[in-house]
């Protein structure tokens, strides 16, 4: 992605997901550049939780995180932390459902962004929100979430917009993975084309690469032909993350157009991508993390797509067999391999 001071998004600005990274994360730098798999921006929001889990005895009572939320305090960001980690909770997920109080924290983001500070405690807060009201699955939270994706008055405010596109795509991939009547529940009436896709088309060519490969995300968690059209422009992207979040997306849905872009991916080396990456460790992470993911893609494409000519990533992937390569990178290969064997037979 693009090189920022601080990790995760924004240029040269310092996000609060940033100081709280991933688990063992070799380097800031690195984090800034990880969004080379869909599922990867949730991991990097489940990943926040390195701060201090405080008031844990308010599960039971998530309003009173709305409470610590309205009061004009310094510190009322980690309440959105730490109900964003309860949302996240495979116990709670019915309050991913709770429109009355997604209205409510909606509400105070729409406040914030009104409010229009740029000094850091209230950008760190508006980035959380964004985080918080992307865990929800019903669509009140969409149109301030918008709003924050398309608000920037300043270059520290790029935070909030990254961070509201971020929400918006996992949002949308979080309302892709219901089906019929639980689909419905939980996204009501809302029409994602009108609401959303404007934004997520022009996020797809703002001239930050963190927003061009947040959007590809989202346009294959919108799971649209328009969005797939998108997608397969993106694929020309002179920045390699953005051209894997868009292979990656395309794959799932069995776009064979994706196979030239995963076949980059699956090169051991990772040259063009990992070429940022100062630390040993955080290259040879982010190379790890872009095989894995290509690895899988592939499987994706190989099982929508039945009749797709997979020959290029099939060579591809037995050289990821080689026993100099890692472990776990080799296991996974020959697991692919079996089954773009038994494809073909």
């Amino acid at each position: 992605m693009a090189d920022y001071d601080a990790p995760h998004n924004a240029p040269h600005t310092v996000l609060p997901d940033d100081q709280l990274p991933p688990v063992e994360p070799p380097s800031a730098g690195f984090i800034v550049q990880l969004f080379v798999i869909p599922a990867l921006i949730v991991v990097i929001m489940f990943a926040l939780g390195a701060g201090i889990k405080w008031l844990v005895d308010r599960d039971n009572n998530p309003r009173s995180y709305v409470e610590s939320l309205r009061r004009n305090t310094a510190g009322r960001w980690q309440a959105a932390h730490d109900l964003a980690d309860l949302l996240r909770n495979p116990r709670n997920q019915k309050l991913r459902d709770d429109a009355e109080l997604a209205e409510q924290l909606a509400g105070i983001l729409d406040k914030e962004i009104d409010d229009g500070s740029l000094d850091p405690n209230p950008i760190k807060l508006r980035v959380y929100l964004c985080h918080l009201l992307g865990e929800f699955r019903v669509p009140v939270v969409l149109d301030v979430l918008v709003k924050a994706a398309k608000t920037e008055r300043g270059q520290t405010e790029s935070a909030v917009r990254f961070a509201a596109m971020k929400g918006l795509a996992v949002w949308l991939d979080g309302n892709s993975r219901k089906t019929g009547e639980d689909q419905q529940a939980a996204s009501g009436v809302v029409d994602i084309e009108p609401k959303l896709m404007p934004t997520i088309l022009a996020a797809s060519r703002d001239e930050q690469p963190l927003m061009r490969s947040i959007a590809a995300f989202a346009l294959g968690a919108a799971n649209r032909e328009e969005a797939d059209k998108r997608l397969e422009r993106m694929l020309l992207d002179s920045y390699p993350d953005v051209r894997y979040n868009a292979a990656t997306m395309l794959a799932r849905h069995g776009r064979a157009e994706a196979v030239d872009v995963l076949a980059e991916m699956l090169d051991e080396r990772q040259a063009v991508a990992i070429e940022k990456e100062d630390e040993a460790d955080s290259r040879g992470y982010k190379r790890d993390l872009i095989l894995v993911n290509a690895l899988r893609a592939t499987t994706d494409l190989a099982q929508k797509n039945d009749t797709a000519d997979l020959t290029q990533l099939s060579k591809a992937v037995e050289r990821l067999t080689a026993p100099e390569l890692p472990s776990g990178i080799q296991l996974q290969a020959k697991e692919v391999l079996f089954e773009l064997n038994k494809r073909r037979s």
